[in-house]
């Protein structure tokens, strides 16, 4: 018995090729979880210390990401790999509709759903990671968020 209803029973599936996905490249999102099980936003502070090697997380003003604002993560890879299987040049950019995101993903299509996915594009681009890494007598520190930046375009009338 599937956990959700199936919404969209006539989509079409988004491809993603799985032979060029490497899960042991993913370890570090694995030994350190990234994404928030919470249904309640999640304002914790995280920090994993490994050695000398440090990764601070801290939430947007609505939380830490989401287990379901992976799903906008992957989906936007699924694209992205879709692109490259056929041929056709990838850039720094994914545009996709909303309502196509949310019929692939079996979310709900109504009016809430897209305050939903905005309050997600808020917590994948507010979430703020520092790593410092120690590598021989040299450390580095960097700042980023999981996206650079969201738009969402809105026809009325």
């Amino acid at each position: 018995m599937p956990l959700l209803p199936d919404r969209h029973p006539q989509k079409d599936f988004f491809i993603l090729d799985i032979s060029d996905v490497v899960p042991k490249d993913d370890m570090a999102s694995m030994e350190h979880p990234l994404f928030s099980l919470a249904t309640k936003p999640d304002m914790r502070h995280l920090e994993y210390r490994g050695g000398d090697n440090r990764l601070k997380i801290v939430p947007s003003g609505v939380g830490l990401p989401t287990i379901f604002d992976k799903d906008i993560l992957i989906f936007c890879v699924s694209q992205l790999m879709h692109r490259k299987n056929r041929g056709e040049k990838i850039g720094k950019r994914v545009r996709f509709s909303a309502r196509e995101l949310m019929i692939t993903t079996n979310r709900k299509t109504g009016g809430v759903e897209y305050q939903r996915l905005e309050q997600a594009f808020q917590r994948l681009m507010g979430t703020t990671f520092q790593t410092d890494i120690q590598t021989g007598n040299k450390r580095e520190t960097r700042f980023f968020s999981l996206i650079e930046i969201g738009q969402r375009i809105r026809h009325e009338g």
